[in-house]
């Protein structure tokens, strides 16, 4: 069975008692957040206390609404970002991601400061975050009844070309607001991807290349549809996506294509990249340079009708069986994804692939040190019956993560086995 997305889920409330009354200090989850999560194929996951503890169980976080921001949490924004883990903070967990990465931004201007005197100098003289007036659209209380619920909505308008436009197709939506802060100003590296007619900021997105962070001030947990816990979900398989002979490319819309021009002559038209990958790809190959191997890609992207073309002429030209040993069928080819890369090598101004005796070294130290920029080798040697697919020591594929891919490769495991959790 394949596994299922963990998504991690902050307390809502951590009470802290002044009556030293043991039973009164308690983390809180609220259960719509929890129904929603399992709603679009996640298992929920309360985090308690130490957050580091819960960084190798959760593909993914929520950080929900409440009335302060724990800072024991912080590093969960961290490994999101480290990690490409999707998080989707709503309203004081939109506050938060923006209140993080302004914090960071002001520290660079001034490192003699720490986190927290960076945070105590700044919220006075230009804070983070502000009250609303009283008699504003955003505060509401709701009760289940949908008059109370309705009576809470408003309009905000969505930034084109923002993921938040991409997750619901359309250009304005009629919200249910419940908070009385407000983000009072967001660094150079967060979108403002959605603003309430009053200029009240509503979504909020990290902007690096690739990021998977978005907060939003509305409260998505209380509608009937799942949009965003669905895009939660979906993007922890992001780079999981379980591509063989028998599972057939599924579309994230997520995925973008970014360009890579290759060195190796014969790449014309297959060197393009998912965006990360290609980020990864480039520090991979630094580190192979900087070790005596001048790594290039010879084959990364391929849209379907090129993976079509490029299986029909290998079956031509070298039969049937070897085709299917080693090319997959178009639809079925990780290729199209952009996250799988062949790679070839330059040596002595030849260029060297496949089998080639020369290579051995040079796949001998791609095998041991891949993993630790997000690789893995995806037909490995001796896991032939698993991958139906021949060992090709020189085809690795990025899966998003630093601690899956050393867990697979250190395991000496294939994806497959990964996912179902059989090594």
């Amino acid at each position: 069975m394949t596994k299922k997305p963990v998504i991690g889920i902050i307390p809502t409330i951590n009470l802290n008692n002044d009556a030293n009354d043991p039973y009164q200090d308690r983390a809180s989850f609220v259960t719509m957040y929890s129904e929603k999560i399992k709603k679009s194929g996640g298992i929920p996951l309360g985090i308690l206390e130490d957050a580091s503890l819960y960084t190798s169980l959760c593909d993914g976080y929520l950080w929900p609404g409440g009335n302060k921001i724990l800072k024991e949490y912080i590093p969960l924004i961290e490994d999101a970002v480290k990690n490409n883990k999707p998080m989707l903070g709503i309203c004081l967990g939109a506050q938060t991601i923006a209140t993080l990465l302004n914090v960071l931004e002001d520290q660079q201007e001034n490192q003699a400061k720490s986190f927290k005197e960076t945070y105590d100098l700044n919220k006075e003289t230009k804070p983070y975050l502000k009250k609303l007036e009283d008699e504003n659209i955003h505060l509401h209380v709701v009760t289940k009844e949908k008059e109370t619920i309705d009576k809470a909505r408003h309009k905000v308008n969505i930034q084109k070309n923002s993921l938040l436009h991409e997750i619901f197709g359309c250009d304005d939506l009629n919200v249910v607001s419940l908070h009385g802060m407000f983000i009072a100003r967001t660094p150079k590296n967060v979108l403002v991807s959605a603003q309430a007619e009053d200029k009240v900021i509503e979504a909020v997105e990290y902007k690096e290349k690739g990021a998977l962070l978005l907060g939003v001030q509305f409260h998505p947990e209380i509608e009937e549809e799942n949009p965003l816990f669905d895009w939660l979900v979906s993007s922890t398989k992001k780079y999981l996506t379980l591509v063989n002979r028998e599972n057939s490319i599924k579309y994230y819309k997520n995925y973008k294509i970014v360009p890579y021009e290759s060195k190796y002559p014969k790449c014309q038209r297959d060197s393009n990249l998912e965006e990360n990958t290609a980020i990864a790809w480039k520090k991979l190959q630094s580190f192979l340079k900087e070790n005596g191997y001048n790594a290039e890609i010879e084959s990364a992207y391929r849209p379907k009708e090129l993976q079509e073309e490029i299986y029909k002429q290998i079956k031509s030209d070298e039969g049937t069986e070897y085709a299917e040993a080693y090319v997959a069928k178009p639809g079925y080819s990780e290729h199209e994804l952009g996250l799988a890369i062949d790679v070839c090598l330059q040596k002595n101004e030849l260029w060297l692939c496949g089998f080639e005796e020369e290579l051995s070294p040079f796949y001998a130290f791609l095998e041991e040190c891949c993993s630790n920029f997000g690789f893995i080798i995806r037909y490995p040697k001796g896991k032939e019956q698993i991958t139906k697919y021949n060992y090709e020591p020189w085809h690795i594929r990025y899966v998003g993560s630093v601690e899956i891919a050393k867990e697979i490769m250190d395991k000496h495991g294939t994806l497959e086995e990964y996912l179902c959790k059989k090594y």
